[in-house]
């Protein structure tokens, strides 16, 4: 049985939503997750930023130059 782990996100509209944790690419010193809504073919990345020793929070990074390079990264095969 797999276990699945989740993450929770604010979207636009400021409501909570939990998304199925894909997985995680590193980019230097930044962590970025891969999630999207479980049993979905959708997905999206988020800059984790560390909020306290205890806290981190998932910025939405969208569209651009910066998801070009998570995506590269996480179709590369050493991520």
């Amino acid at each position: 049985m797999n276990h699945s782990e989740f993450i929770t996100v604010y979207n636009d509209a400021g409501k909570k939503v939990e998304l199925e944790l894909i997985d995680v690419v590193k980019l230097g010193s930044d962590e970025y997750v891969i999630a999207g809504p479980k049993d979905s073919n959708e997905a999206y990345a988020y800059k984790a930023v560390k909020r306290s020793a205890s806290e981190v929070e998932y910025m939405s990074i969208g569209a651009g130059a910066e998801f070009n390079r998570v995506l590269e990264k996480f179709n590369s095969q050493d991520h």
